[in-house]
Protein backbone atom coordinates (compact mmCIF):
# COMPACT_ATOMS: atom_id res chain seq x y z
CA UNK A 1 0.00 0.00 0.00
CA UNK A 2 1.01 3.61 -1.16
CA UNK A 3 2.63 6.11 1.48
CA UNK A 4 -0.03 8.30 3.21
CA UNK A 5 -0.69 11.39 1.44
CA UNK A 6 -2.30 14.31 3.58
CA UNK A 7 -6.03 13.55 3.37
CA UNK A 8 -8.09 16.34 2.64
CA UNK A 9 -10.60 15.31 4.82
CA UNK A 10 -8.83 15.81 8.10
CA UNK A 11 -7.68 18.83 10.00
CA UNK A 12 -3.97 19.50 10.42
CA UNK A 13 -4.08 18.32 14.15
CA UNK A 14 -5.65 14.47 12.64
CA UNK A 15 -2.95 14.84 10.05
CA UNK A 16 0.02 15.27 12.36
CA UNK A 17 -1.56 12.23 14.49
CA UNK A 18 -1.94 9.74 11.45
CA UNK A 19 1.50 10.53 10.09
CA UNK A 20 3.42 11.24 12.99
CA UNK A 21 1.72 8.69 15.40
CA UNK A 22 1.76 11.22 18.13
CA UNK A 23 -2.26 10.99 19.50
CA UNK A 24 -3.38 7.67 19.00
CA UNK A 25 -6.82 8.60 20.49
CA UNK A 26 -6.76 11.59 17.58
CA UNK A 27 -6.40 8.58 15.10
CA UNK A 28 -9.20 6.09 16.06
CA UNK A 29 -11.30 9.49 16.30
CA UNK A 30 -10.64 10.10 12.57
CA UNK A 31 -10.69 6.64 11.66
CA UNK A 32 -14.55 6.36 12.96
CA UNK A 33 -15.36 9.68 12.31
CA UNK A 34 -14.55 9.11 8.43
CA UNK A 35 -15.76 5.83 8.34
CA UNK A 36 -19.03 7.43 9.41
CA UNK A 37 -19.02 10.00 6.95
CA UNK A 38 -18.74 7.41 4.08
CA UNK A 39 -22.09 5.32 4.86
CA UNK A 40 -25.53 7.07 4.48
CA UNK A 41 -26.79 5.71 7.27
CA UNK A 42 -24.21 6.65 9.53
CA UNK A 43 -23.29 10.15 8.75
CA UNK A 44 -25.60 11.80 11.03
CA UNK A 45 -22.51 10.82 13.07
CA UNK A 46 -20.28 12.69 11.54
CA UNK A 47 -19.91 16.26 10.92
CA UNK A 48 -20.85 18.09 7.97
CA UNK A 49 -17.63 19.61 6.94
CA UNK A 50 -16.16 15.86 7.41
CA UNK A 51 -18.81 14.16 5.22
CA UNK A 52 -18.11 16.77 2.38
CA UNK A 53 -14.59 16.51 2.25
CA UNK A 54 -14.41 12.43 2.77
CA UNK A 55 -16.77 12.29 -0.61
CA UNK A 56 -14.78 14.63 -2.27
CA UNK A 57 -11.37 12.76 -1.34
CA UNK A 58 -12.87 9.13 -2.18
CA UNK A 59 -13.87 10.84 -5.68
CA UNK A 60 -10.66 12.49 -6.41
CA UNK A 61 -8.33 10.39 -5.06
CA UNK A 62 -9.75 7.14 -4.23
CA UNK A 63 -9.80 5.27 -0.52
CA UNK A 64 -6.12 4.60 -0.56
CA UNK A 65 -5.75 7.21 2.76
CA UNK A 66 -8.48 6.62 4.15
CA UNK A 67 -8.42 2.71 4.11
CA UNK A 68 -4.53 3.00 6.02
CA UNK A 69 -6.39 4.99 8.56
CA UNK A 70 -8.92 2.32 9.01
CA UNK A 71 -6.64 -0.44 9.29
CA UNK A 72 -5.66 0.57 12.63
CA UNK A 73 -8.92 0.24 14.21
CA UNK A 74 -10.64 -2.80 16.43
CA UNK A 75 -11.76 -5.67 13.76
CA UNK A 76 -15.12 -4.98 15.69
CA UNK A 77 -15.41 -1.88 14.78
CA UNK A 78 -16.83 0.49 11.68
CA UNK A 79 -13.89 1.40 10.56
CA UNK A 80 -12.57 -2.21 11.12
CA UNK A 81 -14.84 -3.60 9.01
CA UNK A 82 -14.57 -0.79 6.29
CA UNK A 83 -11.22 -1.74 6.03
CA UNK A 84 -11.62 -5.44 6.08
CA UNK A 85 -14.30 -4.93 2.95
CA UNK A 86 -11.46 -2.51 1.48
CA UNK A 87 -9.07 -5.00 1.18
CA UNK A 88 -11.64 -8.11 0.11
CA UNK A 89 -12.69 -5.12 -2.92
CA UNK A 90 -8.98 -4.99 -3.52
CA UNK A 91 -7.96 -8.58 -3.79
CA UNK A 92 -11.76 -9.20 -5.87
CA UNK A 93 -10.56 -6.30 -8.43
CA UNK A 94 -6.68 -7.63 -9.02
CA UNK A 95 -7.27 -11.45 -8.93
CA UNK A 96 -10.49 -11.72 -9.59
CA UNK A 97 -10.29 -15.51 -11.52
CA UNK A 98 -8.22 -16.29 -8.45
CA UNK A 99 -10.96 -15.10 -6.63
CA UNK A 100 -13.84 -16.97 -8.33
CA UNK A 101 -11.96 -20.19 -8.19
CA UNK A 102 -11.75 -20.25 -4.23
CA UNK A 103 -14.61 -19.15 -3.87
CA UNK A 104 -16.32 -22.33 -6.13
CA UNK A 105 -13.99 -24.42 -4.65
CA UNK A 106 -15.24 -23.36 -1.34
CA UNK A 107 -19.27 -23.64 -2.32
CA UNK A 108 -18.58 -27.23 -3.80
CA UNK A 109 -17.03 -28.75 -0.95
CA UNK A 110 -19.06 -26.61 1.56
CA UNK A 111 -22.12 -25.96 -0.18
CA UNK A 112 -24.44 -25.22 3.32
CA UNK A 113 -22.21 -22.15 3.81
CA UNK A 114 -24.19 -19.86 1.57
CA UNK A 115 -27.04 -21.08 3.14
CA UNK A 116 -26.29 -20.61 6.97
CA UNK A 117 -26.05 -16.95 7.21
CA UNK A 118 -30.11 -16.73 6.02
CA UNK A 119 -29.98 -15.72 2.50
CA UNK A 120 -32.78 -16.77 -0.01
CA UNK A 121 -30.13 -15.75 -2.75
CA UNK A 122 -26.80 -16.96 -2.19
CA UNK A 123 -24.17 -14.23 -2.69
CA UNK A 124 -21.53 -14.51 -5.42
CA UNK A 125 -18.30 -12.86 -6.75
CA UNK A 126 -20.19 -10.52 -8.78
CA UNK A 127 -23.19 -9.02 -6.52
CA UNK A 128 -20.53 -8.64 -3.79
CA UNK A 129 -18.78 -6.58 -6.00
CA UNK A 130 -21.11 -4.69 -7.06
CA UNK A 131 -21.82 -3.60 -3.48
CA UNK A 132 -18.54 -3.13 -1.87
CA UNK A 133 -18.14 -0.68 -4.92
CA UNK A 134 -21.30 1.04 -3.98
CA UNK A 135 -19.95 1.18 -0.09
CA UNK A 136 -16.28 2.41 -0.71
CA UNK A 137 -17.63 5.08 -2.87
CA UNK A 138 -20.21 6.05 -0.36
CA UNK A 139 -22.77 5.52 -2.34
CA UNK A 140 -24.57 2.57 -0.61
CA UNK A 141 -28.38 2.81 0.24
CA UNK A 142 -28.91 -0.85 1.21
CA UNK A 143 -28.49 -2.57 4.72
CA UNK A 144 -25.66 -2.79 5.64
CA UNK A 145 -25.46 -5.43 8.47
CA UNK A 146 -26.89 -7.73 4.98
CA UNK A 147 -23.95 -6.61 3.29
CA UNK A 148 -21.41 -7.33 6.02
CA UNK A 149 -22.95 -10.99 6.19
CA UNK A 150 -22.67 -11.47 2.54
CA UNK A 151 -18.87 -10.67 2.46
CA UNK A 152 -18.01 -12.49 4.64
CA UNK A 153 -19.87 -15.46 3.87
CA UNK A 154 -17.68 -15.01 0.10
CA UNK A 155 -14.88 -14.69 2.57
CA UNK A 156 -15.83 -17.79 3.92
CA UNK A 157 -16.12 -19.28 1.25
CA UNK A 158 -13.25 -18.83 -0.50
CA UNK A 159 -11.35 -19.98 2.44
CA UNK A 160 -12.71 -23.19 2.60
CA UNK A 161 -11.71 -23.47 -0.86
CA UNK A 162 -7.98 -22.06 -0.13
CA UNK A 163 -7.73 -24.63 2.46
CA UNK A 164 -9.48 -27.84 0.32
CA UNK A 165 -6.88 -26.29 -2.60
CA UNK A 166 -4.37 -27.03 0.33
CA UNK A 167 -5.25 -30.47 0.86
CA UNK A 168 -6.03 -31.48 -2.54
CA UNK A 169 -3.08 -32.07 -5.06
CA UNK A 170 -6.17 -31.99 -7.62
CA UNK A 171 -7.34 -29.13 -6.35
CA UNK A 172 -4.31 -26.71 -6.89
CA UNK A 173 -3.67 -28.58 -10.26
CA UNK A 174 -6.64 -26.93 -11.41
CA UNK A 175 -5.81 -23.88 -10.00
CA UNK A 176 -2.56 -23.55 -11.24
CA UNK A 177 -4.37 -23.91 -14.72
CA UNK A 178 -6.65 -21.17 -13.39
CA UNK A 179 -4.19 -18.81 -12.51
CA UNK A 180 -1.13 -19.36 -14.84
CA UNK A 181 1.00 -19.79 -11.65
CA UNK A 182 0.88 -22.51 -9.14
CA UNK A 183 0.92 -22.62 -5.30
CA UNK A 184 1.99 -24.17 -2.26
CA UNK A 185 0.10 -25.93 0.44
CA UNK A 186 1.13 -23.84 2.70
CA UNK A 187 0.56 -20.80 0.90
CA UNK A 188 -2.77 -21.56 0.48
CA UNK A 189 -3.44 -22.65 3.63
CA UNK A 190 -1.93 -19.21 4.93
CA UNK A 191 -4.44 -17.76 2.92
CA UNK A 192 -7.22 -19.85 3.96
CA UNK A 193 -6.62 -18.06 7.73
CA UNK A 194 -6.52 -14.60 6.69
CA UNK A 195 -9.41 -15.42 4.62
CA UNK A 196 -11.43 -17.36 7.66
CA UNK A 197 -10.49 -14.27 9.84
CA UNK A 198 -11.85 -11.79 7.65
CA UNK A 199 -15.17 -13.28 7.19
CA UNK A 200 -15.31 -13.85 10.87
CA UNK A 201 -14.97 -10.59 11.88
CA UNK A 202 -17.32 -9.00 8.77
CA UNK A 203 -19.71 -11.56 10.09
CA UNK A 204 -19.40 -10.31 13.75
CA UNK A 205 -19.14 -6.56 12.62
CA UNK A 206 -22.86 -7.64 10.46
CA UNK A 207 -24.55 -8.71 14.12
CA UNK A 208 -23.48 -5.41 15.50
CA UNK A 209 -24.44 -3.30 12.04
CA UNK A 210 -27.90 -5.24 12.77
CA UNK A 211 -28.43 -4.72 16.28
CA UNK A 212 -27.38 -1.26 15.87
CA UNK A 213 -24.19 -0.84 18.23
CA UNK A 214 -21.63 -0.74 14.92
CA UNK A 215 -19.51 2.51 15.42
Amino acid sequence: MAQFRRPASLSPQRQEAIEGGVDPALKNEAAHESAAALLRETRENARPEVVERVLRLVEREGLEDLAALWSGAEAASLPGALWRLYVLHTWVQRDTDEVRRLFELGRSTAPGLTYLVGFSDPPTIDSMRVTLDAILSGAFTGDLSVALSRAGAVAMLAAYGSAHAADSSEARAELATTLGKPATPEELTARAERLLHTGEALSEAATSAAAGTLA
